[in-house]
């Protein structure tokens, strides 16, 4: 391959908004060393072009942040759900809404910016996943965790003693307590989940977005109803 060859090649195969940041820079050393009214509206317009990319880059970093940040809410929801701190998960989730929210309108900045720079291109690996072909939130009702065992589940035996009869209580009463242990787990963790996979695709899906802050909804409702449960039957 000729010199020419593995320079386009070499350009391919970088970031195309990064190539476009190199060629305005450049440009626009050019553009200073031109005099008269040409010059002047070359730098006019590449220093709009260079405005544009300091758009896109404040896209990035709000991107960025609002990853971070839902890892970092995902593992506080874990905390206090295992805590059984309900009050502070309400404020985990409107928050959750607030980071959604934003890069909405971050994104919605980003396709603007790229039509205006003409790069629609660039944006391509950040397209939006038909929704056919998505993975669907996953959900969880009341039907899927862990069944809490009944004083009905078998016939009770005779008792010999009112030493026999307790000890089964206490035993029967030690299922029901370890069952629904593991049906608030069971919540906990499927809400952590949704957390993390919002995350790690950094809210960039605003369908997937929608669908996962309606489940964390629904999970804590869930989530409030086992441990109400759980306390009627401590009673």
């Amino acid at each position: 391959m000729d010199d020419e060859g593995q320079g386009v090649q070499e350009e391919l195969e970088h970031d195309p908004l990064e190539t476009a940041r190199t060629h305005v820079g450049a440009l626009l050393h050019h553009a200073r060393m031109l005099r008269g009214e040409p010059g002047d509206v070359l730098d006019m317009a590449l220093r709009t072009a260079q405005r544009a990319f300091a758009e896109i880059d404040a896209c990035n970093t709000l991107l960025d942040a609002a990853s971070e940040r839902a890892h970092a809410l995902a593992r506080e929801l874990e905390g206090r759900l295992a805590e059984g701190d309900s009050g502070a998960v309400p404020g985990i989730l409107d928050e959750l809404d607030t980071l959604a929210a934003k890069v909405a309108v971050s994104e919605a900045e980003r396709q603007v910016v790229l039509r205006i720079l003409g790069m629609e291109e660039a944006g391509a690996g950040d397209a939006r996943t038909p929704a056919d072909d998505r993975d669907p939130v996953p959900t969880l009702t009341a039907a899927g965790l862990p069944r809490v065992p009944s004083l009905y589940d078998a016939e009770q035996p005779g008792y010999g003693t009112l030493t026999d009869m307790m000890a089964a209580q206490e035993k029967s009463a030690a299922q029901r307590a370890a069952a629904h242990a593991r049906r608030s787990a069971a919540v906990a963790e499927h809400m952590t989940e949704i957390v993390m996979r919002l995350a790690d695709v950094s809210f960039s899906d605003p369908a997937l977005n929608k669908e996962a802050l309606t489940e964390l909804r629904h999970s804590y409702a869930l989530w409030l109803a086992c441990a109400d449960e759980r306390r009627r039957d401590d009673n």
